[in-house]
C-alpha cells in the first residue's frame, strides 16, 4: 500500500499547473547522465563526448538523407521535396537537438569544470534544450508506429536509410531516455503537439497552393490527404488525443529510469547512513521501547529487608 500511495502522490504532483512551465528545482540534471554519481557536482567529460557522438551521428545521417533525395545528381529543386515530409522534419529536429545539447554540454564543461558550481536556475539555453527534447522524443515514437502500421508498402525494400529514419530514430530515443538525467513532465505534451500542428498547417497550405509530391500526388501521406477529409480528420483527432497519452508513456519510462538508478546505485549508501534501528523506530513513530535508544544505566541498589 505504501508504494501505491507513493506512486499516486508522484502522479498527482505531475499535474500541478506550474509543471506547464519549463522550470525545475534541479537544473544541473540537464547537464548530466542519470547513471553518474549523485548528487551531481560536475559536468563529466565522458558525457560531453557521448553528446557529440550522437550529434555527429545524426547530422551525418541527415546530410546523407538530403544528398540522396532524388539521387546524388538531382537538382536543388528536386531536393527541396525533402522538406515536405514529416519524417524528415522529425529527423532534422533530432539532429538539431543533439547539436544544441552537445554545444551546451561543451560550454558548461568549460565553464564549470574548475569551479564545480553548477547553475542554480534553469537558464534560457537549458529551457531551449528541454523544449527540444520534448519536441524530439514523442514525434519519433509516433512516426515509427504510424509509418509501419499505416504507410509502409511491403513492395518497396527496406533500405539502410529507411531503417535509420523510421526505426533507429526511435531506438535512439529509447536509449537516450534511459541515459540522460533530464526530467520529463506529462504536461509538456503541448510541445510535441504544437510541432504536429505546425506540420499539419504546412501540409494544408502546401495542398492549397497546388503543391505535390515528386510523383505528382497532392497528398504527401495517405493519412494526410486534404482531398479526403474522412481520412485526414480522424488522424488529426488521434494526434490531439494520443499526444498526452504518449507523453504519459514517455514519462513512465523516465520514472522507471529514476527508480532503477535509486535501486541499483543509491541503496548501499543509503543503508550505510541509516541510524540505529531503535532510533529509526522512534523517528518513524513505531511502538518501540525507549530502552532501545536510551543508554543502559546500572539499576539502583535498593535495600533488602530481612
Amino acid at each position: 500500500m505504501g508504494s501505491w500511495a507513493s506512486c499516486w502522490a508522484i502522479l498527482r504532483r505531475e499535474f500541478k499547473l506550474s509543471n506547464f512551465m519549463l522550470d525545475h528545482q534541479d537544473p544541473h540534471l540537464f547537464l548530466a547522465a542519470e547513471w553518474q554519481r549523485h548528487p551531481i557536482s560536475s559536468v563529466r567529460a565522458w558525457y560531453v563526448a557521448y553528446r557529440w557522438a550522437w550529434a555527429l551521428y545524426h547530422v551525418s545521417w541527415w546530410a546523407a538523407n538530403f544528398a540522396l533525395e532524388g539521387g546524388i545528381d538531382a537538382p536543388i529543386q528536386r531536393k527541396a521535396y525533402h522538406f515536405i515530409y514529416l519524417t524528415n522534419w522529425a529527423y532534422l529536429s533530432i539532429a538539431i537537438m543533439n547539436m544544441v545539447h552537445a554545444c551546451i554540454m561543451t560550454t558548461s564543461w568549460l565553464r564549470y569544470r574548475r569551479t564545480a558550481q553548477l547553475p542554480k536556475t534553469v537558464t534560457t539555453d537549458l529551457k531551449v534544450l528541454w523544449a527540444l527534447q520534448n519536441l524530439v522524443f514523442l514525434p519519433a515514437l509516433l512516426i515509427t508506429s504510424a509509418y509501419w502500421t499505416a504507410i509502409y508498402d511491403p513492395v518497396y525494400p527496406v533500405t539502410a536509410l529507411n531503417a535509420e529514419v523510421h526505426i533507429i530514430n526511435s531506438v535512439y530515443v529509447l536509449v537516450d531516455l534511459w541515459v540522460v538525467a533530464s526530467p520529463l513532465r506529462i504536461l509538456h505534451f503541448y510541445i510535441p503537439l504544437c510541432f504536429m500542428i505546425v506540420y499539419l498547417v504546412f501540409t494544408l497550405i502546401y495542398w492549397a497552393v497546388g503543391g505535390t509530391t515528386p510523383d505528382g500526388k497532392s497528398a504527401i501521406y495517405p493519412i494526410v490527404d486534404w482531398d479526403n477529409l474522412s481520412v485526414t480528420l480522424p488522424f488529426i483527432i488521434c494526434c490531439g488525443a494520443f499526444s498526452p497519452l504518449m507523453q504519459g508513456v514517455v514519462w513512465v519510462i523516465y520514472r522507471g529510469r529514476v527508480a532503477a538508478r535509486h535501486c541499483c546505485c543509491c541503496r548501499p549508501s543509503v543503508r550505510a547512513n541509516l541510524p540505529h534501528q531503535g532510533t529509526m523506530d522512534v523517528i518513524l513513530d513505531r511502538d518501540a521501547s525507549m530502552e532501545s535508544v536510551a543508554p543502559h544505566l546500572p539499576e539502583p541498589v535498593t535495600s533488602q529487608t530481612v
